[in-house]
């Protein structure tokens, strides 16, 4: 087990390029060799933009300094190649983040870890999917090239906006967060966003008309409990919505243990005090 901040915070930066390198590889190939999925592969990247603020939250959380080296570009992929390169990547992903979460000795980063695992796998599911679509539909016509000119002027301020989000993140990173362990309430107010946004959706495919009205009962009692009457009802009516259900409910038990567990704070265990190892210990 890894006890020290250093070493901790050395593992979350190992997880927190992962996540810059997704973030780039799956937009690039969303914009270009499979755009026909572009929509459904930005939502994927748009998880993982939350992946890499909450590690990065939290290394700053541990004493440390995110790591946000631009990664390494990738060869010209043809679609098929793109999706194997996604489908690989998670499966890595996936590997790295349960050994992170097995070897960092720290109860609140464990369950992030194991937070950001149930996406992830998720998003594994989806690129198979993909995958097996792309298989099975005719592939769009290659995009247009620009001229080597026009293309430079584009890349000049592809970079320069790059590196200005790089800049703006960093101060952002250092300056602006609250020094908490994992998900902030702005996190969780985001992600209730997508969950409304999946149900939604789901409702209007079977011929519903979404209704944003507050709850007849109150949330604590009635909202595990409504996640599970849905995917009782998915399993024999709906089953692709099954795995989106598990997902939502993988989410709310995550805010339940954050909500109404020990609140993880940098200088402070149960006690309120950091030990004399350098780590946070519940007890």
């Amino acid at each position: 087990m890894v006890y020290h901040r250093d070493e901790q915070v050395a593992l979350l930066n190992e997880d927190l390029m992962g996540e810059h390198q997704a973030i780039v590889h799956y937009l690039t190939h969303a914009w270009t060799v499979v755009r026909q999925f572009g929509p459904h592969i930005e939502a994927i990247a748009r998880d993982e933009m939350r992946h890499f603020k909450w590690l990065a939250q939290t290394i700053v959380a541990l004493g440390g300094v995110p790591d946000l080296t631009p990664p390494a570009l990738l060869p010209a992929f043809s679609g098929l190649q793109a999706l194997d390169y996604d489908i690989d990547a998670e499966e890595e992903a996936i590997s790295q983040y349960l050994a992170h979460q097995r070897t960092i000795a720290q109860e609140g980063v464990q369950q992030l870890l194991g937070r950001i695992v149930v996406d992830e796998k998720d998003h594994r599911r989806q690129f198979i999917h993909l995958r097996e679509t792309w298989l099975h539909t005719n592939r769009p016509d290659p995009a247009k090239t620009v001229e080597d000119s026009n293309g430079q002027r584009f890349q000049s301020v592809v970079s320069q906006e790059y590196r200005e989000i790089l800049h703006l993140l960093m101060k952002s990173f250092i300056s602006g967060h609250l020094r908490e362990v994992g998900l902030t309430a702005e996190d969780r107010a985001i992600e209730a966003m997508q969950h409304l946004s999946w149900m939604a959706e789901a409702m209007a495919d079977q011929g519903g008309q979404p209704c944003l009205s507050l709850p007849t009962r109150s949330i604590d009692a009635g909202a595990m409990t409504a996640y599970q009457e849905l995917q009782r009802w998915a399993r024999d009516n709906m089953a692709p919505l099954v795995p989106v259900i598990e997902r939502l409910i993988a989410h709310e038990q995550y805010h339940r243990r954050v909500v109404h567990g020990p609140r993880w704070t940098v200088g402070a265990n149960a006690q309120g005090k950091w030990d004399d190892h350098g780590y946070l210990e519940s007890r």
